[in-house]
C-alpha cells in the first residue's frame, strides 16, 4: 500500500516528523491501531500540552547522551517513562572508521550542532578531518543499526511489549535513521511487507521537503547522504537482515530477544483486524 504521509503526522508544535503509525496494512491484511505508536523527531522544542493530549506511556530517545544533554526532551509535567536507549558507542564507530578506534559519538553530536546552526562548512570540516567516504560510512551504519545495536533495538521491543498497547513514542534528532531502522523492525516483526516498509521511511522526505530542498541548496552535494532518507540505505539495512541474518522473523528471535509468544503479543496489541 501507499503511505499517506499527512494522514500520519501528528500536529504536536515544535516538532516536524512526528507521525502515528497507525493505518499501515500488514500482509495479510491487519492495520496498525492509531494512537498507540508514534515516530518523531527530537523533542526538544515540542509543546507539552500538544504531547499530553497523546497520553504516552513511554518515550523511547535513541540519540547519544551528548546529544540529549545539548538539546534535552521537552516533557515538562507530563507523566511519562522515558527511556534513552543511545544508538552510538566505540564498537560501531571502529567498523565505520576501518578499525580505528575513535568515538564517533561526540563526533556525530558535533554534526548535529553544527547542522542545526545551518554550518555546512563545519559539518564538512568534521567528516573531511575523519576522511570519511560519506555515502559509504551511511551504508556502513545502516548495517551497523542491524548488528552492533541489536541489543538496544532489543530494549525498544522490551518496551513495547511493557507498555502493553498504552501509546508509545521513540524518536531521535530528526526521526529519520535510527527512527527509521526501529520503524523497519517494527513493522517487519508486525508483518507489514517491505515496499511499505521502505515507502514508510521514505515518507520523511515528504515531510521535510522544504527544509530539504533548503539544505541541498547550501550545501555542498558531498553531504547530500546524510540529508533525509535514502532509499539505498534503508534497503542495504533490510538486505542485511535478509541475506545475512536469516531474514526479520529469524531476526527478531535471535538477536531482538522475541519468542513467538511476544510476537503473538505485540501483533494481538498494536494490530486490528482491517
Amino acid at each position: 500500500m501507499g503511505i499517506d504521509v499527512f494522514e500520519q503526522l501528528v500536529p504536536v508544535r515544535g516538532t516536524k516528523n512526528l507521525r502515528d503509525l497507525g493505518g499501515i496494512r500488514t500482509a495479510e491484511g491487519r492495520v496498525v491501531r492509531s494512537g498507540v505508536l508514534f515516530r518523531s523527531d527530537t523533542l526538544h522544542e515540542a509543546d507539552s500540552d500538544d504531547l499530553a493530549r497523546l497520553g504516552l506511556a513511554c518515550v523511547v530517545d535513541f540519540r547519544s547522551a551528548a546529544e540529549v544533554e545539548r538539546r534535552p526532551d521537552r516533557l515538562d509535567g507530563i507523566d511519562v517513562r522515558w527511556v534513552n536507549l543511545p544508538i552510538d558507542n566505540p564498537r560501531s564507530s571502529t567498523a565505520l572508521l576501518g578499525g580505528r578506534d575513535e568515538d564517533l559519538s561526540e563526533f556525530r553530536a558535533e554534526i548535529i550542532h553544527h547542522w542545526l546552526n545551518r554550518d555546512f562548512d563545519a559539518v564538512l570540516k568534521l567528516t573531511d578531518e575523519l576522511g570519511l567516504d560519506i555515502a559509504g560510512d551511511r551504508v556502513k551504519r545502516y548495517v551497523s543499526f542491524a548488528v552492533d545495536f541489536a541489543p538496544v533495538f532489543a530494549g525498544f521491543f522490551a518496551e513495547l511489549v511493557a507498555v502493553a498497547g498504552r501509546p508509545l513514542l521513540y524518536h531521535c534528532e530528526g526521526g529519520t535513521d535510527r527512527t527509521g531502522a526501529a520503524t523497519a523492525m517494527l513493522l517487519g516483526v508486525l508483518g507489514v511487507d517491505r515496499d511499505t516498509v521502505v515507502a514508510d521511511y521514505l515518507a520523511t522526505n515528504t515531510v521535510v521537503a522544504d527544509e530539504l530542498e533548503d539544505q541541498r541548496r547550501l550545501a555542498p552535494e558531498s553531504l547530500w547522504p546524510i540529508m533525509g532518507a535514502h532509499q539505498s540505505q534503508i534497503e542495504a539495512f533490510l538486505d542485511h537482515i535478509d541475506n545475512e541474518l536469516g531474514g526479520m522473523d529469524s531476526y527478531a528471535r535471535s538477536h531482538l530477544n522475541l519468542t513467538d509468544e511476544t510476537i503473538a503479543q505485540l501483533s494481538s496489541t498494536y494490530l486490528r483486524p482491517a
